[in-house]
């Protein structure tokens, strides 16, 4: 019978009822939207150091980390890559020669950081190639060719086939300077690399730094399921015994401990929104029994005890938060999945966003697990919202509520 009265009354007054459902509907879309497009932000970001920058997993000489001197390598890379790819599970490797140094222009110098990469592996690993903006990769067939980003050549004040000179120390704690023709100007989506990162033929620095052929300060090592990473990184051990073997949690901490984060994230938005959603899921409740105080009283008189007044008041919360949450949830997830398919172009903020690494289309994303977590929490806020208004009721007297005008 109180299910019967309490679905009755949500409906007396339909124009209020609606308008607690649709609170509640955008409550719940709102929370999924802000944190879908948050997380596919992140996600992006990720992704972009992962696959254009850190790979999965990576190989150094144990001391190389610390000096970051390029006279601590890796020996006989070339035949490690070869027993790497054999691996089923592993997509790329490459091996990289990495130094520090200055690049020189006719107007001003920066300082920045050399690698000596293997073009072709790089298509594979980093896919460098399809940043190249004016130029080609690597296509002139120079040993001297380099590829530089668009901002430092900005910075620089030089073009396509210009000559720069790096300047840097080999092994030997020697300076050298080396005189390169830009090849090809890059522009990824973190322009902070852009500026710093540099790229020559792997054979060139070698021979400038002095190392011994298939020697490498880095490999690189893409795999094709991230859920065995741990596995590959055991595998790498038996290959390569005396690196230093880290995945990209490990390279970058601070990507890491976005993953981590982000449930603390998704209760501390949903929070912020139910919570402006609590005020009115409050107010409405309690006119609805200031309104009804002579029709309360009347129950109570005729024998309906306090403990189902109150049932009844909850109930009624409870199927207006029933009704909005399928509606906003469903809601929520179509325009994930619809915005994950066509991706939120934010190309006017493009400069800013890749300031910090992040791209100018966002394809917002969320896991099932936070769509639980924002429905049980928009449930607990409606039936904890309910309990002042519930309480209120109880507080009648009933001879004197059955006189209120």
């Amino acid at each position: 019978m109180l299910f019967q009265i309490a679905w009755r009354n949500i409906w007396r007054n339909k124009s209020r009822s609606l308008v607690v459902i649709s609170s509640i509907i955008i409550g719940i879309w709102a929370g999924i939207f802000i944190l879908s497009f948050s997380w596919g932000m992140y996600k992006n970001n990720i992704n972009e150091s992962v696959y254009r920058q850190l790979s999965h997993i990576q190989i150094h000489h144990p001391t190389f980390g610390e000096e970051n001197n390029s006279k601590f390598t890796i020996t006989n890379t070339d035949e490690k890559a070869r027993q790497l790819e054999s691996d089923g599970r592993i997509a790329s490797v490459s091996s990289r020669v990495i130094s520090s140094g200055m690049i020189t222009s006719p107007t001003t110098a920066s300082g920045v950081k050399i690698y000596g990469i293997n073009p072709a592996s790089e298509i594979t690993q980093i896919r460098l190639n399809e940043y190249v903006r004016e130029g080609t990769y690597f296509e002139s067939g120079k040993e001297n060719e380099i590829l530089i980003g668009a901002k430092l050549a900005k910075k620089l004040k030089v073009k396509l086939k210009s000559k720069v000179v790096l300047t840097f120390t080999n092994i030997n704690s020697e300076i050298i300077s080396g005189a390169f023709r830009i090849g090809g100007i890059y522009r990824s989506k973190n322009i902070s690399l852009d500026e710093v990162n540099v790229y020559v033929h792997q054979k060139h620095l070698r021979e400038l730094l002095e190392l011994k052929p298939s020697e490498s300060n880095e490999m690189a090592i893409l795999v094709k399921n991230e859920e065995q990473l741990e596995t590959i990184k055991k595998f790498s051990v038996g290959i390569v015994p005396r690196g230093k073997i880290e995945d990209w949690k490990e390279l970058s901490p601070e990507l890491s401990m976005i993953i981590e984060s982000f449930n603390l994230y998704t209760y501390i938005i949903s929070g912020i929104i139910l919570l402006a959603l609590t005020f009115g899921i409050i107010n409405t409740m309690l006119m609805s029994v200031l309104e009804r105080i002579r029709e309360l009283g009347m129950l109570m008189a005729i024998g309906l005890n306090k403990r189902k007044i109150f049932i009844m008041i909850m109930l009624e919360t409870f199927y207006l938060t029933l009704i909005g949450t399928p509606i906003g949830l469903l809601s929520g997830w179509l325009t994930v999945t619809t915005l994950g398919k066509t991706g939120i172009n934010l190309s006017m903020f493009s400069e800013g966003l890749a300031s910090y690494g992040f791209s100018s289309i966002i394809y917002p994303a969320l896991d099932q697990e936070k769509y639980v977590i924002i429905v049980t929490m928009c449930l607990v806020t409606a039936i904890l919202s309910a309990i002042y208004p519930a309480y209120k009721a109880l507080q009648l007297n009933p001879s004197e509520a059955i006189r209120k005008i």
